[in-house]
């Protein structure tokens, strides 16, 4: 940072406290560099230069009659302003100011806005524009500034130490030669849940609306907390934090309810469990600044916080829909956002599965991607959720696909099943209530069959005018049962035998007839082999 120094006689050099009851952000006690100034003019330069370093915004306030318009002074009046100060006309430089809520990420309040101004012979001014009644930002920047003395600006440098920033080409990131490792055991890969779920990185669980996805990620979690298996699956037993921005408490105590009673187990066994239900509230953990770069909300610093303090083995976040404050299709931001999780998931050494929506093209393509590549490209594993599909799809069965693993196997796939409010493993064999529901469907179809031949109909088991399923499930007394189901029952009837096939006609001309097997009354039928 240049900035103009005067005799050496006029520095001072203290350190900084903040009062009782101010976040110190990001775990840093900040330290400061107190500046004496003598002139206006150089005044100006601190400021500015100070403004310059954190990123800070300069800006010229509304002037009427020589003084500064507080009263019309907001955000769509004040002037962005990118050159320098010495480029301004005369009458322009007391319009001169920063904006301090540009420094807000380093000070733990993004939300208060305020204007410092030297515009009155060197005596600076701060006014709150915005925000609330003591924010931390313009308290920093007001005590930098000490009255009844020369002017002071105070330099906050965020970090613990009061070296300058290093140049460029100073050595500040890590180097590791690999030779060092010879000899070493070579570290075990950590996993949540095995071959789906890592340890210190973001998984993306995509699902379509409907499926189920958040009961899923719960009751995952709740087994962690529990100790307990689920779907075959044997996840890190420990704490977990589990952030729900779509559904109320209630909500929740009804799924937890049904996760416990399912493992025989009660309520008080999820004494691991914490639960942060957003459902009526603004829930966004990161949004972009004006210069379109991602920056964590108090929220989010909030519940980083908590985890440090909580220390859980998984954090689900459900879903980015609610929590994610950028443009999804900007791949810098995605990046940015998952890189924000990840640093927490490898500071804590926790698993982050963050909920998602699938685009309408991931839907279309069967990928189950959101918006932008970089939500794939940007985290080690991504799993889908979808329902089954095709002729005699059972609506309770889900088909959970790994869509991407870096550090396992893509393309797994684990078939479930909703049953009394929890997901269990599909085995391909219908539930008792299926069962029953094909035992009705067969014998309705023998029935109808039966009652059709009686009347002269003939229908037959292959596709055509006559069709059987067609036919007898267009009938009024089919029941509310489909083509598909009717399907499926003449399968299974042919099968056992309880129904077949005859051939009639002329040896010219001879057709198919579906008939029950105990109502062959007649001599001259043949029986197809």
């Amino acid at each position: 940072m240049n900035v103009p120094q005067p005799d050496s006689n006029s520095w001072e050099m203290t350190s900084f406290e903040l009062p009782a009851g101010f976040s110190e952000g990001d775990g840093a006690k900040p330290t400061v560099d107190f500046v004496t100034v003598d002139t206006r003019e150089h005044a100006l330069e601190c400021v500015i230069d100070y403004a310059d370093h954190l990123y800070g915004d300069i800006i010229l306030v509304p002037f009427v009659d020589g003084q500064p318009d507080w009263p019309n002074t907001t955000r769509d009046t004040i002037e962005k302003f990118s050159g320098h100060w010495t480029e301004l006309e005369p009458e322009d430089v007391p319009r001169l100011g920063v904006l301090t809520d540009s420094f807000a990420r380093f000070l733990g309040d993004g939300d208060d806005v305020s204007v410092v101004t030297l515009w009155n012979s060197g005596t600076p001014e701060v006014r709150q524009i915005e925000g609330n009644d003591f924010p931390l930002a313009p308290y920093v920047i007001t005590e930098a500034i000490i009255d009844d003395e020369p002017l002071t600006v105070k330099f906050e440098k965020v970090w613990q130490s009061k070296e300058p920033p290093k140049a460029a080409n100073d050595n500040t990131f890590p180097v590791i030669n690999p030779a060092d490792w010879h000899g070493l055991p070579v570290p075990r890969r950590e996993w949540f849940a095995e071959g789906l779920i890592p340890m210190r990185q973001v998984t993306i669980l995509n699902g379509d609306g409907g499926t189920g996805k958040s009961l899923l990620a719960l009751q995952i979690s709740a087994a962690s907390a529990l100790s307990v298996d689920t779907l075959g699956l044997e996840p890190l037993a420990g704490k977990v934090l589990y952030l729900g921005a779509e559904d109320e408490a209630d909500e929740f105590h009804r799924r937890l309810a049904d996760i416990v009673a399912h493992h025989k187990m009660g309520m008080s066994d999820l004494w691991r469990f914490r639960l942060l239900p957003f459902a009526d509230m603004d829930a966004l953990l990161a949004v972009p600044n004006r210069a379109g770069v991602m920056e964590p909300t108090p929220l989010w610093r909030g519940v980083a916080n908590y985890a440090r303090e909580h220390r859980p083995g998984l954090i689900v976040l459900d879903t980015a829909a609610d929590l994610y404050g950028g443009d999804e299709i900007k791949r810098a931001q995605v990046r940015q956002f998952i890189g924000m999780l990840r640093k927490l998931a490898m500071e804590i050494d926790c698993a982050i599965v963050m909920l998602a929506h699938p685009s309408v093209d991931g839907m279309r393509s069967g990928t189950g991607s959101s918006g932008s590549t970089a939500w794939n490209n940007s985290v080690r594993s991504r799993i889908y959720l979808t329902t089954e599909s095709g002729d005699g799809a059972d609506s309770d069965v889900r088909i959970l696909t790994t869509m991407k693993a870096n550090y396992g196997k893509k393309g797994n796939v684990l078939r479930i099943r909703w049953q009394d409010g929890v997901f269990v493993l599909d085995d391909g064999k219908p539930t008792a209530a299926a069962s029953l529901l094909n035992k009705r469907a067969d014998e309705l179809f023998r029935s109808l069959l039966s009652a059709a031949n009686r009347s002269g109909i003939r229908v037959a088991p292959t596709r055509g005018v006559n069709y059987a399923p067609t036919v007898l499930s267009e009938r009024p007394d089919a029941d509310g049962f489909t083509k598909k189901q009717f399907e499926a029952a003449m399968q299974r009837l042919l099968a056992e035998g309880i129904i077949k096939v005859v051939w009639e006609g002329p040896p010219s001309k001879q057709r198919q007839r579906l008939i029950v097997a105990a109502e062959d009354f007649g001599p001259e039928s043949e029986v197809e082999d």
